[in-house]
C-alpha cells in the first residue's frame, strides 16, 4: 500500500498533499490532497502551529470547515534539539513520509511523520535555519544556516527517525566573502540538479555557488558574482535541462535561466517592470508554463514561456504580496521535477493555485 504523497507551497502557506492508489488517477477524478499551513509567530503568541486541510474543504468557493491544527512548540519538546523559534519553510521528503521544516529564527530543522502529525525528529544546524531542503534520495537534507553563513548537510534516515548534522561537511560560505560576493548569508538551496549531487545557493548580497553537496566538507565547483546573479534570490526550478533561479529584492525582479548540464547562465530576464521582490515560482501547465510572483511593488504573478523563456501574460487580481505558490494535483497527479519536495513544482490538470499572502508586519 502506497503512502502519502505530499509537496510543499512555502513559508506560513506549506503544504498540499495527494494519496496515490492503486486504480490510475483518471479513472477516479483528481486525487485527494491536504494543504498544510504553518503559523509563523512564536508560541508565546500563539504561533508555532501547523494547520492541515482537506482538500475537500478546499473544492468549493469558500473554505469548509476547520482545520486540523498541530501544536509545534509541543510536539516538538523533548524531541532531539527540541523545538524551533518561528517555523518558516516546511517541505517534503521525496517518499513524502515526512515533512521537513526549518526554523528562520534558530538553527532548528524539524522532521514531522506525515502519517500522524507528530514531530520526530529536531536538529540544531546553528544560527540560523531559513530553508532545509531534502534531496531526491531522501538521503539528506541540504540546510540555509542563513546568519552563520553556512550550508549545512543533514544525514537523513526516515524508515528509522534518524537525523543526524554532519558537521564536518559544513561549507563555510562567509569565507569566501569577496567584491563579488559581499554578503554571503544562504537563502534558497535548490537540491539535486540534473539529477546529480550539486545545488544551485544564491546568496543574500548577490551572486552564486554551485555547490558539490556529497563532498565532506561540500564544496563550490562553480561560482557567479553579483555582477551577474542579483541579491536575494530565494525561487528555484528544475524543469528538464533547465534550472530557472530568481532574485528579489525592495527595487527589483530577476529571472535567470541556466543550463543545468553545464551550469552555464543561458539566458537573464528583468521582471522589474512588472514589479518587485520577486520570490515564489510553480511550474503550471505541465511545464509550458512558469508562475513568479512579486511581492513587492507590482502585487501580481507574471507568467513566463518555458519554450521561449519569454513574458507571456501577466496575472494581476492575486491579492496583496503574493509571496510562495503551489497548485493542487490534477487528474493525471502531480509532475515530477527536482527536487521531488521543492515548494515550486507542477500539478497536470490541476484547478486551484494556493498563494500565501504576508500581511503588513510580516515577520520573515
Amino acid at each position: 500500500m502506497q503512502g502519502w504523497r505530499r509537496w510543499a507551497v512555502g513559508a506560513m502557506l506549506a503544504l498540499a498533499t495527494a494519496l496515490p492508489t492503486a486504480v490510475p488517477a483518471a479513472a477516479q477524478g483528481i486525487a485527494p490532497y491536504e494543504l498544510w499551513v504553518v503559523d509563523q509567530a512564536d508560541a508565546a503568541n500563539g504561533g508555532n502551529k501547523l494547520y492541515i486541510y482537506q482538500g475537500s474543504q478546499l473544492s468549493g468557493n469558500a473554505l469548509a470547515g476547520a482545520a486540523e491544527v498541530v501544536d509545534l512548540q509541543a510536539s516538538a519538546a523533548g524531541v532531539g534539539d527540541g523545538p524551533g523559534v518561528r517555523p518558516h519553510l516546511l517541505l517534503f521528503n521525496a517518499r513524502h513520509t515526512h515533512g521537513v521544516l526549518a526554523a528562520v529564527a534558530s538553527g532548528h530543522v524539524l522532521f514531522i511523520r506525515a502519517s500522524d502529525r507528530k514531530v520526530t525528529g529536531s536538529v540544531d544546524v546553528g544560527e540560523q535555519a531559513h530553508g532545509a531542503v531534502p534531496s531526491t534520495d531522501d538521503s539528506i537534507a541540504l540546510v540555509a544556516n542563513q546568519n552563520g553563513k553556512k550550508l549545512a548537510r543533514i544525514r537523513t534516515d526516515y524508515a528509522n527517525e534518524r537525523y543526524t548534522h554532519e558537521a564536518a561537511a559544513d561549507l563555510d560560505l562567509g569565507a569566501l566573502e569577496d567584491a563579488e560576493h559581499p554578503d554571503n548569508a544562504p537563502i534558497c538551496p535548490v537540491m539535486f540538479v540534473d539529477g546529480g549531487r550539486k545545488a544551485y545557493v544564491t546568496v543574500r548580497g548577490g551572486g552564486l555557488y554551485i555547490v558539490d553537496t556529497a563532498a565532506t566538507p561540500m564544496r563550490v565547483i562553480r561560482q557567479y558574482g553579483r555582477s551577474e546573479i542579483a541579491p536575494a534570490g530565494c525561487g528555484g526550478v528544475v524543469y528538464g535541462n533547465k534550472v530557472y533561479i530568481n532574485s528579489g529584492a525592495p527595487g527589483n525582479s530577476d529571472l535567470y535561466v541556466f543550463d543545468a548540464r553545464t551550469d552555464r547562465l543561458t539566458k537573464h530576464l528583468s521582471l522589474t517592470p512588472y514589479g518587485t521582490d520577486g520570490h515564489g515560482m510553480a511550474l503550471t501547465g505541465g511545464g509550458r508554463y512558469l508562475w513568479f510572483g512579486n511581492r513587492g511593488n507590482g502585487d501580481n504573478i507574471v507568467v513566463i514561456d518555458t519554450a521561449r523563456d519569454e513574458v507571456a501574460n501577466v496575472l494581476t487580481d492575486v491579492g496583496a504580496a503574493p509571496d510562495l505558490l503551489d497548485l493542487a494535483p490534477g487528474v493525471l497527479g502531480r509532475f515530477r521535477c527536482e527536487p521531488a519536495s521543492t515548494i515550486m513544482c507542477l500539478a497536470p490538470g490541476g484547478t486551484r493555485a494556493f498563494v500565501s499572502l504576508p500581511p503588513p508586519n510580516n515577520l520573515t
